[in-house]
């Protein structure tokens, strides 16, 4: 046998043995985004700002694209075809652009009459997922259109749910039940940047479902278990197997989907129960992260099942 035929039946024997329908197209990497220098930014009345968008498309690269830009209140900010924002009188309003109907950025723009005024309100914190009971600290920053620090302001915070997340007058907020909420606070009329607080659960769990008439049985258990998030398959778990069998955490079950966008856990081989420490992998991961447990032939970006993690 010839040598060119050896290498077209091992081709054939590898595929044979590995998943149906490879697809090495060239799939999208993230959501398509608009970036701006910054989402909140402070005028004096007349003064104005040219705005310079960046437009991201789906594979992380820089496009030039034309932008339309539309203000909330025209009474407070005016701004042209072109991005250029004038203050027009006191108050907060709200600069959007857009592309194409389909992508869109807002900027917060703060107008003031002197140049002392509190212009910019800008809130932090080291930790935005919460458990319930739990506590973190939110820090602000009260500016003059200077860059200058103020005091002595008087704060009012605010949560957008209480019933998930509530916040005292102090800045502190605590974890009450699962769900996201936005916490902002507002000083002298002015509002700061939304944080976006999620108060998580320390046990999601699913049950497998099969998917393209392959095989997919047992449960999946994610727990957080002293700082630290771990990924468990049931005593009962059972796959189809081909070569590069993979676990997967993703927010769908679409093959090039999972590919594009989804974690890969780790290669698996047998069936039985498994034990993943995420957080060793992935420490920035959280419990709420992720839709789906998905075990996912990688070769071929074909699902074989799929747990749906449910509190």
């Amino acid at each position: 046998m010839s040598i060119s035929k050896l290498k077209i039946l091992s081709t054939l024997v590898f595929l044979a043995y590995s998943c149906i329908g490879i697809d090495y197209q060239d799939d999208a990497m993230v959501e398509p985004k608009i970036e701006l220098e910054a989402e909140q930014v402070g005028l004096k009345i007349g003064e104005r700002l040219q705005l310079t968008p960046r437009y991201i498309d789906e594979f992380g690269r820089e496009q030039a694209v034309n932008f339309t830009f539309s203000s909330s209140n025209p009474a407070l900010i005016e701004v042209n075809t072109e991005g250029l924002v004038t203050g027009k009188s006191n108050g907060t309003a709200f600069v959007k652009v857009s592309y194409a109907d389909k992508v869109m950025k807002s900027v917060q723009v703060n107008v003031v009459s002197e140049p002392g005024e509190v212009a910019l309100v800008k809130i932090s914190t080291t930790s935005r997922a919460l458990f319930p009971g739990q506590k973190t600290q939110i820090d602000i920053s009260i500016q003059n259109l200077a860059g200058e620090e103020l005091t002595g302001k008087s704060i009012e915070w605010f949560s957008e749910n209480e019933i998930i997340a509530s916040i005292d007058q102090k800045g502190l907020v605590t974890g009450v039940k699962f769900g996201k909420t936005d916490i902002h606070a507002k000083v002298s009329g002015v509002k700061s940047n939304p944080i976006t607080i999620s108060v998580n659960v320390e046990q999601l769990s699913g049950t497998f479902v099969p998917a393209g008439g392959y095989r997919a049985k047992g449960m999946a258990f994610l727990n957080q278990e002293n700082g630290k998030l771990i990924l468990r398959l049931s005593q009962d778990f059972e796959t189809s197997f081909a070569l590069g069998t993979f676990v997967y955490l993703a927010n769908s079950t679409n093959g090039s989907e999972i590919r594009a966008s989804g974690l890969e856990i780790a290669e698996i081989r047998t069936n039985g129960p498994h034990t993943f420490d995420i957080s060793a992998k992935f420490p920035n991961v959280q419990i709420t992260d992720y839709k789906y447990v998905i075990i996912f032939c990688k070769p071929a970006a074909v699902t074989f099942g799929f747990a749906e993690m449910k509190n």
